[in-house]
């Protein structure tokens, strides 16, 4: 109940703020800050990370082509709606509950494609402009939280994020699910509730998770930044997950916009042409009962722009 609270709390921050209502709407609580609790929360780093990861954004060796898990995510300033551009998203995982040693060498050399023997399950990966970032693996093994025991720790992902060398945070991911997850000290605590995701299976039978990140570094501090009204079309979408009261907040604009729902492997499921108005509620796209997993919403104007926000139909 109590992370629910704190997921909807959230949600709340990211709308009010995106359309400039927090003069409007204060928020106010005794004893708490509502900026900071939109911050990821951090976990246990663990004694596998090894820094200089390559730069890639495929994880996995290439004779692995099935049963995939691609993950996607924005990173943003601590207003909760300001994309980072440039950050830092810095992954590894077990395989089948080990983790891939680098070795000497290739710490003390210049990765490249054609390295012999890269460590796989471990990236360093840059956010683009728009704060996005993106990468392919596997479902991560457990492994004993003892060795020899029968206690395992669930799946997971470990990341650390950081803009400029500074403010680095150091969590995990979970997924929704894994048994192993109320007996393990850390997935189990409190915090850790947000960060659990869920995995939806598309045609082709790959994993598809969304893992947003909200590091403690201030708009103001991003260099280059830029007002998001100004270059998003999507202001917000409210409440999301969704539900029968979820509304797309748009940008403000004379150009007729094109929306289009999209299934997580972008095969279109309705489109709406010729919009104008500022806030169109999502049951205008669905038309139909969706089954629960991650959608896309896209949008276009005459002009070229395009935008695209992930939606989760719980």
């Amino acid at each position: 109940m109590k992370s629910q609270f704190k997921k909807n709390r959230r949600n709340l921050i990211k709308i009010l703020a995106s359309l400039g209502l927090f003069s409007i709407f204060p928020i106010r609580t005794e004893g708490f800050n509502y900026m900071e609790d939109c911050i990821t929360t951090s976990d246990i780093e663990g004694p596998y990370y090894i820094g200089n990861s390559p730069n890639v954004s495929i994880l996995n060796p290439p004779e692995i082509t099935s049963n995939l898990l691609f993950i996607t995510g924005t990173v943003y300033a601590n207003d909760c709606i300001t994309p980072i551009p440039n950050a830092v998203v810095d992954v590894w995982h077990a395989n089948k509950g080990e983790y891939d040693q680098a070795t000497n060498s290739y710490l003390n050399s210049n990765y490249d494609d054609n390295y012999a023997n890269p460590p796989y399950y471990r990236a360093e990966i840059y956010t683009d402009n728009n704060g996005n970032y993106a990468y392919q693996t596997i479902v991560p093994g457990k492994y004993p939280l003892i060795p020899g025991g029968n206690e395992y720790r669930p799946s997971h992902i470990h990341c650390k994020s950081s803009y400029q060398n500074d403010n680095a945070l150091t969590t995990q991911i979970y997924f929704e699910n894994d048994t192993s997850i109320p007996t393990d000290t850390w997935a189990s605590n409190p915090n850790s509730a947000n960060r659990i995701i869920p995995l939806e299976l598309d045609q082709d039978n790959n994993y598809n998770g969304v893992f947003d990140i909200t590091l403690n570094v201030s708009p103001s501090e991003i260099e280059n930044s830029f007002t998001i009204n100004e270059n998003r079309l999507i202001q917000a979408i409210y409440p999301n997950p969704i539900n029968k009261n979820t509304n797309i907040y748009l940008k403000k604009t004379e150009q007729k916009i094109s929306i289009e729902l999209c299934n997580v492997s972008g095969q279109l499921i309705s489109k709406k042409e010729d919009v104008r108005n500022c806030t169109i509620s999502i049951h205008e796209l669905t038309k139909s009962k969706l089954k629960k997993g991650i959608y896309i919403i896209k949008l276009s104007n005459s002009q070229g722009m395009t935008d695209s926000k992930r939606i989760i139909i719980p």
